[in-house]
């Protein structure tokens, strides 16, 4: 290992993040270092810089790989040299939640650029559970975007998607296209999206999309009724982090349909409930993609996902602070993933 400093993004508190040097980690039992390649800035992320809700002194970035360059005691199955991408969610194992299934539940949970010290950093050291080898001919630059496939993975998998059915992207960002592929790959005939920027919209477009409208524009109500057939869509996949996205989905999704909220919304939800009630809809969470992490790794080696599209910017560490977060957190602009690329 050498013995100079690295370098790391450091958040400080609300709307404060440092590049400083630092030790280069050592590996414990059951751990690894590893060379970050690329760490991506996801969107919370961006919510961690502007509120300051993450430990003061940790290193942000959970969407990270690279390559190993050491190892602890009881490590099995990774080597040395080892390119590798690192999921976010490190369950414990011995929960309630755990024995049930439900890891990304976990009381007890490990992550890294969340409780513990992440990848926006020359080196990260963190649990080997959480590491996952690449398949032959995968790049770091593509196993970036595995965790965020995992999410959406995990949202078209808990919903109640079928081969044949319409469904409607609210939003679309990185998850919100990387959703819309997955659920054409889960066999819905028509996939709607909704975003406000026109870089994200025409991407929606060529990644899959059947309609692209815009909610500040389109009528939705009217825009979705012929399509459907009057009905609205079999399942909506709220991936917008607004309230009026959640109010909307209740009001536009077909009776005994199903609402999966995926992008989180600071503020209060109103939500129409006499709706929900009168027409049996169906509401559900998707957090993380702890359990999805392999199955993404094989959609973006056989090419089945298109991830390196969606990365619109690649900086440096050091250009974190202004061509990153300020960026992202000053809308309009027209970023979609944004990466670092490690020295």
């Amino acid at each position: 290992m050498e013995e100079k400093p690295m370098k790391a993004a450091i958040l400080r508190g609300s709307g404060q993040i440092e590049v400083v040097e630092m030790p280069v980690p050592e590996p414990g039992p059951g751990e690894v270092v590893i060379k970050v390649h690329y760490c991506g800035i996801c969107g919370s992320d961006i919510d961690a810089y502007e509120t300051g809700t993450y430990e003061p002194g940790l290193i942000i970035g959970h969407e990270f790989a690279g390559e190993i360059v050491s190892t602890g005691e009881r490590v099995y199955g990774l080597d040395v040299g080892d390119l590798v991408a690192v999921n976010s969610i490190v369950p414990c194992g011995m929960c309630y939640f755990c024995r049930h299934g439900m890891g990304g539940q976990c009381e007890d949970v490990i992550q890294p650029g969340v409780s513990h010290n992440g990848g926006m950093a020359e080196y990260a050291k963190v649990p080997a559970p959480a590491v996952h080898r690449l398949p032959a001919g995968m790049t770091t630059r593509q196993a970036v975007l595995t965790e965020p496939l995992g999410n959406a993975l995990h949202a078209v998998r808990l919903s109640a998607l079928k081969p044949g059915d319409r469904a409607l992207v609210m939003g679309a960002g990185p998850i919100g296209l990387l959703t819309l592929q997955c659920a054409r790959l889960a066999g819905a005939r028509e996939v709607y999206v909704t975003e406000l920027s026109p870089t994200r919209a025409r991407l929606a477009a060529q990644l899959g999309a059947t309609m692209v409208l815009n909610p500040q524009k389109d009528n939705l109500f009217i825009a979705l009724d012929e399509p459907t057939e009057g009905l609205g869509p079999d399942v909506i996949f709220v991936c917008a982090g607004v309230p009026a996205a959640i109010e909307d989905a209740i009001t536009l999704v077909r009776k005994g349909g199903q609402i999966v909220v995926v992008g989180i919304a600071e503020e209060p939800v109103t939500a129409d409930f006499m709706t929900v009630v009168l027409s049996e809809v169906s509401i559900k969470g998707s957090y993380g993609g702890y359990e999805e992490m392999p199955l993404a790794l094989d959609f973006i080696a056989q090419g089945r996902v298109a991830v390196e599209s969606l990365i619109s910017h690649e900086i440096a560490l050091e250009d974190v602070v202004e061509q990153g977060f300020e960026m992202l957190t000053h809308p309009p602009h027209e970023a979609v993933k944004v990466l670092v690329k490690l020295p």
